[in-house]
């Protein structure tokens, strides 16, 4: 018995004498959550095969999806983070004319890359951090909604109308904050927001009609709430 006590009090000591890991230059920060993105949309008119349509607009709606994100830390109080997504969706509308109707939607990843700067000690169990730096956003699975078929109907058009938007480079910036919890303060409760600068050519092309449109300036905050471990 006194054995066994002795090397659980071994045991107890070595695990306590561990030192907290720290953000420190080396160190690899994964953090995984829920990410949603809130557009905050400007919109040219649409054109028409080069006519504009004075009190027309874009919108589109928010989405949610599976956030990822890796930190390197090349020093005490600076890191680089890549970010990354399960696809987003969004719902696209058009408004004008006397009527909002549904025009399509869109799959959307958001790869950044970001410089980032921890300004407390290195020990810190509550680290806030703020970065920036450059998005480069990729649309694709574009659909056309079956109201907006309908409406292309009574301009003519037989059916088969296409959706499509232009991928997007731009910068991004973010606030963040880490709280430490559990074993040496290894894993971590995040909260972060990114601004994110995302400008698109979106295009309908509308046979017997011809294309429709539109510059979209998205611009979204991405609100992010998740867990993270310190390697």
């Amino acid at each position: 018995m006194n054995r066994i006590t002795a090397c659980t009090a071994a045991a107890l000591t070595a695990v306590l004498s561990v030192p907290a890991l720290a953000y420190e230059k080396g160190s690899i920060i994964v953090r995984s959550g829920i990410a949603s993105v809130a557009p905050d949309v400007s919109s040219s008119a649409l054109s028409v095969s080069g006519a504009r349509l004075g009190g027309t607009r874009v919108d589109v709606d928010n989405g949610s999806a599976l956030g990822l994100t890796g930190v390197y830390m090349f020093h005490d109080h600076w890191g680089v983070e890549l970010l990354a997504a399960t696809p987003f969706t969004h719902d696209i509308q058009v408004e004008g004319l006397g009527a909002t109707f549904d025009l399509g939607e869109t799959k959307q990843l958001p790869p950044s890359l970001l410089l980032q700067w921890y300004p407390m000690d290195k020990r810190s169990s509550v680290q806030p951090y703020l970065g920036v730096g450059v998005n480069y956003t990729v649309f694709f699975d574009e659909d056309i909604d079956s109201e907006a078929d309908a409406r292309f109907a009574t301009l003519g058009a037989t059916g088969g109308a296409k959706l499509s938007l232009d991928n997007s480079f731009g910068l991004a910036a973010e606030a963040g904050v880490d709280f430490a919890f559990g074993a040496n303060r290894r894993w971590l409760l995040n909260l972060a927001v990114f601004l994110i600068d995302i400008d698109t050519d979106a295009k309908v092309t509308v046979p017997e009609v011809g294309d429709i449109t539109a510059s979209v300036d998205i611009d979204p905050l991405v609100y992010t709430a998740g867990l993270g471990y310190r390697f």
